[in-house]
C-alpha cells in the first residue's frame, strides 16, 4: 500500500541519499546539497528554514520524496527542489502521485505557480516528459549553464 506523508526523520536521511544514488542522474555536489537541505530542515523545522518534504512509503519501504519552498522573491512563486524516485520503484506512477501532492499542498499555503528547474542532458529527456506529461510547459531554457552541453530547462505550470 502506497502512503504519502509531510515531513522527514534523522532516519530518512538515509534513504533520501540512497534514492538519489539509485536514479543515477544527479553529480556528488547535487547530492550533497540534498543532504544539507534535509539536515537543515532536521535542525531546524520546514516552517522555520522553509523547505516542505513529502515521502512515499510502500511494501519497500521509504522509495520516493519531493523538496519544495516558496521562492522568497515572489509573493506566490514556489520552487520544486528535489522530486526522486527509488529506481527499483520506477514506472509505478510514484512521481506524478508525489507531484500532484506537492502541488496540492503548494496550494494549500497560497502558492499560485511551481517552478521546477533540471538539467536538458540526454540522460534527462524522460524527466522533462514526466514534467510535460503532468502539465508543466518550458518557460526557459539556460544553455550551456550547468556545464558545456548541459542546459538549466526551467519548468512551470500555474495552480
Amino acid at each position: 500500500m502506497v502512503k504519502i506523508s509531510a515531513g522527514i526523520s534523522r532516519e530518512d536521511r538515509k534513504y533520501i541519499e540512497d534514492i538519489l544514488r539509485s536514479t543515477g542522474f544527479f553529480y556528488e555536489f547535487e547530492i550533497r546539497t540534498a543532504l544539507e537541505i534535509a539536515d537543515e530542515t532536521l535542525e531546524k523545522g520546514s516552517d522555520v528554514c522553509g523547505y516542505y518534504w513529502l515521502k512515499i512509503t510502500d511494501n519497500d519501504g521509504f522509495v520516493a520524496f519531493a523538496n519544495y519552498g516558496k521562492n522568497s522573491f515572489s509573493v506566490h512563486s514556489w520552487d520544486l527542489y528535489w522530486i526522486a524516485v527509488h529506481n527499483n520503484s520506477r514506472n509505478k506512477k510514484l512521481g506524478s502521485l508525489l507531484l500532484r501532492a506537492a502541488e496540492d499542498d503548494v496550494r494549500e499555503r497560497g502558492g499560485k505557480i511551481l517552478w521546477i528547474e533540471t538539467s536538458g542532458r540526454p540522460l534527462y529527456a524522460p524527466t522533462e516528459s514526466f514534467y510535460k506529461r503532468n502539465g508543466y510547459e518550458l518557460a526557459a531554457s539556460l544553455r550551456d549553464f550547468y556545464g558545456p552541453g548541459d542546459p538549466k530547462q526551467i519548468y512551470s505550470k500555474v495552480l
